[in-house]
């Protein structure tokens, strides 16, 4: 089982593919597995490397609660470990906030980077999102249960209309042969709760695509918006379909605009 041993965590990661490294960061609770659809795609055009932040996955669950600094010191340290600086690189969702994290503390290993389906900060109604998956996860509810009350918020009414078609999906995300424990969950929602890259995000040098569906409404439009007028020179792509879960319902949309502007 592959993994390294950083700021004392071991990482577990997965490497897939040839070509520039690639260095994909995974969302709340994700682990590498949340990237399976996407690596088939890229995998011929780049080194893919997948990896559990701490907290999930195959990685360690030390004690809590993280903050999104320390996981992006954990993703410099896996690229260092790797000797593969500096990487391009893809933040999914919490993985966004990660690599804004990654941008300003180890700008110089990171080579270019999108920003998927993210924020800068969170808001009130994210917060009380926040707290309803916190409550089900504590409550001990069924997975199964928890799939189906979390999907509007990560697919559009192009799965959801097909009650059928939704159920199914729902099973699978409740079938992940690598569940995150409550107390990686609620270590890495700490993290995220409390982190505002706003202050900083004037220092990045690197260059940056922030893209985002415009179904989203976990993380809206007007985020993404804010990162990009923060960061200097970024770009901003906002696809015309697609939500939270963009890689998953929208996937040949998503990946195209990745490739192309990590391939610039």
């Amino acid at each position: 089982m592959p993994t390294v041993n950083v700021n004392g965590v071991s990482l577990y990661y997965e490497v897939d593919g040839s070509g520039p490294p690639l260095l994909l960061i995974a969302g709340l609770g994700a682990n590498h597995l949340s990237w399976a659809l996407a690596v088939p795609l890229l995998r011929e055009h780049f080194q893919c490397i997948t990896f559990d932040n701490r907290g999930s996955g195959l990685s360690d669950v030390p004690t809590g609660p993280y903050t999104i600094d320390e996981m992006a010191d954990d993703a410099a340290g896996l690229i260092e470990a790797l000797g593969v600086g500096p990487v391009l690189a893809v933040g999914w969702s919490l993985g966004g906030s990660v690599l804004q994290s990654l941008l300003i503390n180890h700008g110089e290993k990171v080579r270019r980077a999108v920003l998927l389906s993210t924020l800068p900060a969170y808001t009130e109604l994210q917060h009380a999102w926040l707290d309803a998956g916190l409550t089900l996860r504590r409550a001990g509810v069924d997975p199964l249960v928890q799939g189906v009350m979390g999907m509007p918020w990560g697919t559009t009414t192009r799965v959801l209309a097909d009650h059928a078609k939704a159920f199914e999906r729902a099973k699978l995300v409740a079938a992940n042969p690598l569940p995150t424990s409550l107390e990686g969950f609620e270590s890495q929602a700490a993290a995220i709760r409390v982190y505002d890259s706003r202050p900083r995000l004037s220092e990045v040098t690197t260059p940056t695509m922030v893209l985002v569906g415009a179904e989203d409404i976990l993380t809206p439009v007007h985020q993404s918006a804010e990162i990009a007028n923060l960061i200097p020179g970024a770009k901003l792509v906002v696809l015309p379909r697609g939500g939270h879960g963009m890689l998953i319902e929208y996937l040949d949309d998503t990946v195209p605009a990745i490739k192309t502007f990590l391939s610039d």
